[in-house]
């Protein structure tokens, strides 16, 4: 029998089970993250430390295994510290159709309640699902960058979304 999940802010000494999912992520779903895998393999075990002191991330654990992401971090110039961004949600294959994604960016959404007004992220054109659910979730279309990544000799295009939470 499978436990529930566990939805909880990652700390420093989730560390590596963060870097292991992180790099997966990378590897499995290159088109949804502006880093790649070539780059943050090179990283050492401080610096994934050190980007769970910066930023809250929620971790999805299921019988015992980080199996999803979601983080958020606060702007910190004067001008656009009321905003925030959403950054790398990712659930494992195997745990996804649970609800993982939801919970993780709910979490975060409430977190980023407490520290700003609005909360903005990004999302791949061709990535309709996850669309669908940032906007079951609140949030709208703003703009859309072209060309806003390049993955694997191709560009794609990106929607820039917005969650007012005031």
């Amino acid at each position: 029998m499978t436990a529930a999940p566990t939805i909880a802010r990652l700390t420093v000494a989730d560390a590596a089970a963060y870097r292991d999912l992180r790099l997966e992520a990378l590897q499995n779903a290159p088109s949804a993250f502006g880093s790649s895998y070539e780059a943050e393999s090179k990283n050492s075990l401080a610096d994934f430390e050190g980007t769970l002191t910066r930023s809250y991330i929620a971790g999805a654990w299921l019988n015992g295994s980080l199996v999803g992401t979601a983080g958020f971090y606060r702007e910190q110039h004067t001008k656009v510290a009321h905003r925030g961004n959403v950054w790398g949600v990712y659930v494992k294959p195997e745990a996804r159709g649970r609800g993982l994604a939801r919970a993780l960016v709910t979490d975060v959404l409430a977190h980023a309640r407490t520290q700003v007004k609005q909360a903005h992220l990004s999302v791949v054109t061709e990535n309709e699902s996850t669309r669908r659910l940032y906007e079951a979730l609140g949030f709208t279309i703003y703009g859309t960058e072209p060309r806003s990544l390049f993955v694997d000799g191709r560009y794609l295009d990106e929607h820039m979304m917005v969650l007012r939470l005031d």
